[in-house]
């Protein structure tokens, strides 16, 4: 198994969107955020959007939004390409991501999940959310998915860096 050195994080640019796309495509086929959804979606929430990445490109990234209550982000699609997978890059995005949230004045973080996909749910597990509800044939009949939910402390590390359910954050550099 190769070794890796840890991404660095960083916030997304328009010009990324391409990379997303085939990251989306490559981690979720048909149900995946195209080019053309991601431009419409970047406009207002762009800048809660993260890339993972290294000397050889994107490897990773997170999707985020505000939802219609303001109190309440989302994690619209979060993926890390396969090579680099097993390495601790999709803990330390998922982190990362929770963190901005939080930074944006978020007190709640919700997903949603297939509830076959048993190594995504154990991360999102182990970083403390919960299974709060289901949406039957979200995407289409037999397309269910999980509801997770992550309830945020009311303390927000706003320094760019932190703890959050009490591992360290990396500082994430403003875009």
């Amino acid at each position: 198994m190769d070794s890796f050195d840890p991404p660095r994080l960083r916030g997304v640019k328009k010009r990324d969107l391409s990379a997303i796309a085939e990251l989306e495509a490559a981690a979720f086929g048909s149900n995946s955020l195209t080019r053309s959804a991601l431009d419409v979606i970047f406009d207002p929430s762009g800048g809660l959007w993260l890339l993972a990445e290294d000397d050889e490109g994107a490897w990773g990234h997170s999707v985020n939004a505000r939802g219609e209550d303001p109190a309440i982000g989302w994690i619209v699609g979060m993926a890390i390409h396969p090579e680099r997978q097993r390495r601790g890059w999709g803990q330390l995005l998922l982190r990362a991501t929770i963190q901005r949230l939080q930074d944006h004045d978020m007190e709640v973080v919700r997903l949603l999940v297939k509830p076959a996909n048993k190594i995504a749910r154990h991360l999102y597990e182990t970083a403390g959310f919960l299974d709060t509800g289901e949406r039957m044939d979200h995407f289409g009949p037999g397309e269910d998915r999980m509801v997770m939910s992550l309830l945020l402390s009311s303390q927000s590390g706003r320094s760019g860096g932190g703890h959050v359910n009490g591992a360290m954050v990396p500082q994430v550099p403003a875009s």
